[in-house]
């Protein structure tokens, strides 16, 4: 009788809340109807329920070969408290149910407390198909015990889901064939055909490397560093963000961390106006994006390292930017999307900036060039995700990469991991910071960040803040951005591969990965 009374208390008193209206997507991915049921007391385990949806989804078993995905992780507080910790997600797929027609993935990422850890799941088409989804009555377990909440908790939940694009494993190829006319673009040779550790030296990059692509002018000394077997090259299948971080996912973010990890995390302009497009505004827990649809400029190394490690992502190396731009394809001075000479600046804005908003002159299909928008909210910055996607668009005219990952060229630079050996920063002029980037391992987040707001992932380059100067070794950009020239915006180019800036910038953004 006792035992049948606890039942019945937990069913009613363990209760999922999603209080703060959360952005999701640029295509309109939504999660809706979350609840908490099936609660096992024996083995500390409940159910997460939820309905998702999204537009402009895909299968293939041909050319890319490819989907697109969700990655689908859960925040938990007690509802009497302030603060939120990540949900530990069971890693066995059949302790998940999956709606009809989709298919999900739980990658183990070890142990936590005892129990099986995952930060998050894949959910994704089970079978080749494209167009909108809808799926009703998706379940992850959620074990709670490994979170050390008791039975009968009153709890608050949050579903997140980021759109993402999976990316298979196979060759490819770095050399770009051209001469004269890139920065550091990698030379002859550098094939990547699988994951096997590489000596320093083994990747070498072109006579035009006096910039920060590398230390000196002919890409041999001190130039590539020892790679480990574990550094991501490129050749292994992972799933990357569709779509760089927004801002409406930045302030969800900001608002889902404690008062002092924002505090360390948010970029706040107090000069006149907006800034570069920048329209986060507001006070912890109520930060808001005027603009959520919009990338997300003015992120440091450091910003975008604590988004990946409380989303249970990583940060992308410079190799695995070229692989997810052109797969298979052979290396060029090709664009994102696969061709160097169709490139028209996005000028005019058609419509409020609210997600709908459209670019209306002809071909326009990048964010560059320091345009002044006409329509919309006007400015100069980067644009709303995937912009240029519109229905019957081809991979040229939307500007995606070969496998459909939007905006890696132009819109705002990709920060990177890189293979140099030393670093380069602007404010000392010094080229002799050595990166130690051989030692990444590709180690992912798992949803807790520390106290002062900084991941803290085993070999992550510079997630904290060491150093005189304060720099972030390791780290480069590339892809281009809304500032700058057609030719800066190429794939192979490496001007800044290896710039060690840490600081907030209009021009710094994020696609995130993670190995699958």
């Amino acid at each position: 009788m006792n035992t049948k009374k606890i039942q019945t208390v937990v069913t009613i008193i363990f209760v999922a809340i999603l209080t703060l209206p959360l952005y999701l997507g640029a295509n309109n991915i939504q999660i809706d109807n979350i609840s908490l049921t099936g609660q096992d007391i024996t083995n500390e385990y409940t159910l997460i329920q939820f309905d998702t949806s999204w537009d402009n989804s895909w299968r293939i078993s041909e050319g890319p070969s490819n989907w697109d995905a969700a990655w689908v992780f859960a925040k938990w507080k007690l509802s009497s408290g302030a603060d939120w910790a990540h949900c530990t997600i069971d890693t066995v797929d059949a302790n998940h149910t999956a709606p009809s027609g989709s298919t999900i993935d739980a990658p183990n990422q070890g142990t936590k407390n005892g129990k099986p850890f995952t930060p998050g799941i894949f959910i994704y088409r089970s079978a080749n198909g494209s167009g909108s989804v809808d799926w009703n009555d998706a379940k992850l377990q959620w074990n709670y015990g490994a979170d050390g909440i008791s039975d009968d908790a009153i709890v608050d939940v949050e579903v997140f889901a980021i759109e993402m694009v999976y990316v298979p494993e196979g060759t490819f190829h770095l050399y770009s064939g051209e001469t004269g006319n890139l920065y550091c673009n990698f030379n002859s040779g550098n094939t990547i055909s699988s994951e096997a550790a590489l000596p320093e030296g083994a990747i070498t990059w072109s006579m035009e490397s006096t910039c920060c692509g590398a230390q000196n002018s002919d890409g041999t000394i001190g130039g590539c560093a020892a790679l480990g077997a574990n550094y991501p090259k490129g050749y292994k299948n992972i799933y990357c963000m569709r779509y760089q971080i927004s801002q409406g996912q930045y302030a969800d973010f900001l608002n889902t961390v404690t008062s002092i990890q924002a505090s360390y995390r948010c970029y706040t302009y107090l000069g006149p106006g907006w800034n570069s497009r920048y329209m986060i505004s507001g006070s912890y827990p109520i930060y808001s994006a005027l603009r959520p649809d919009r990338a997300c400029n003015f992120l440091s190394w450091r910003d975008g390292l604590a988004y990946a490690d409380w989303a249970g992502l990583r940060p992308m190396t410079e190799l695995e930017y070229e692989k997810i731009c052109r797969g298979p394809e052979s290396a060029g001075i090709e664009f994102a999307w696969g061709n160097f000479t169709y490139i028209t600046a996005a000028v005019a804005i058609s419509g409020v900036e609210d997600g709908t908003e459209i670019i209306t002159n002809l071909g326009a299909n990048c964010c560059y060039g320091n345009q002044t928008f006409y329509g919309g909210d006007g400015s100069s910055g980067p644009l709303r995700c995937g912009i240029f996607a519109k229905s019957g668009t081809n991979r040229e005219e939307s500007g995606a990469s070969y496998y459909g990952v939007m905006e890696m060229s132009g819109n705002l630079f990709e920060k990177c991991i890189t293979v140099a050996k030393y670093c380069w920063y602007d404010d000392d002029l010094v080229w002799n910071h050595p990166t130690n980037v051989g030692s990444f391992d590709g180690q992912h987040g798992d949803g807790v960040i520390t106290y002062g707001g900084f991941a803290d992932v085993p070999n992550w380059p510079s997630p904290t803040l060491t150093g005189t100067p304060d720099i972030s070794t390791g780290c480069g950009v590339r892809g281009g951005e809304w500032h700058n020239n057609p030719h800066s915006l190429r794939v192979s180019d490496r001007y800044w591969a290896a710039a060690a800036m840490s600081m907030r910038a209009s021009s710094f953004g994020f696609h995130l990965v993670r190995t699958q």
